[in-house]
């Protein structure tokens, strides 16, 4: 998982997009490919001399200057698995989050714990998944910094969604819960110059924003250019 765009008033949107996958088997052999590309074009993008080279590489991202073949030979791949985005509509936000650092964490937060469990339920559906077996959820994340003003981190919070249900008092709502096994949830934070999976969650997020951003500034539909994107948010 990754982000693009900030969630704040001086922007329009803010976007949480990556990749999901059912088994490291799966992972890996993705990690592989992507890895294989990256290091087929990275040396056409590094200012170092080649005599002189520390092996110190340049990270590839999405807002590296690439040619337009090198940069859709990454993004075919990356859009060959399974992907999602959360589309956060800022102008449509209270300013009382906008404006309150912790309750902008929060909201992020909010926002990553959603698409966790909209994941779930488009697995469960299609049958990836069975709800009554044990299941482990390994979240790999940029090193962003996760802050909130509730009670409970974002981890603790995806397995109370999912495991335990949530009870709004305020509202009288009930969201029952969707797994019956027993659930693990881990949460790893990563440098993405060192890890080509966040790499891989920058190039979808930042594709996402800017689609996103064509929606919100001059009305484009956007539903045939991001209608590969097995799971959707749309918030708030």
């Amino acid at each position: 998982m990754d982000d693009s765009g900030k969630l704040n008033s001086n922007e329009n949107s803010c976007i949480f997009g990556g990749l999901f996958f059912y088994s490291s088997e799966e992972y890996l052999n993705f990690i592989n490919k992507y890895k294989s590309i990256i290091n087929d074009l990275k040396c056409k993008y590094c200012n170092q001399n080649i005599e002189k080279c520390d092996k110190n590489c340049i990270e590839i991202k999405a807002t590296t200057k690439l040619k337009q073949a090198d940069r859709r030979r990454i993004f075919n791949l990356v859009k060959k698995q399974n992907n999602y985005g959360v589309f956060i509509n800022n102008t449509k936000l209270y300013n009382r989050i906008l404006e309150d650092k912790s309750s902008r964490g929060r909201y992020c937060d909010y926002a990553q714990k959603l698409i966790v469990k909209q994941i779930v339920l488009y697995s469960i559906k299609n049958k990836f998944i069975n709800p009554s077996n044990d299941l482990t959820i390994r979240i790999k994340s940029d090193d962003a910094k996760t802050k909130s003003n509730g009670y409970y981190s974002l981890k603790n919070s995806i397995y109370e969604e999912l495991v335990n249900g949530i009870i709004n008092f305020d509202y009288s709502i009930i969201h029952k819960p969707i797994l019956n096994g027993n659930l693990k949830v881990t949460l790893k934070m990563y440098n993405s110059k060192f890890h080509y999976g966040i790499q891989s969650a920058d190039i979808m997020s930042n594709y996402l924003h800017r689609e996103f951003e064509q929606y919100l500034t001059n009305n484009k539909d956007i539903s045939a250019t991001t209608n590969f994107i097995e799971v959707k948010l749309f918030l708030p």
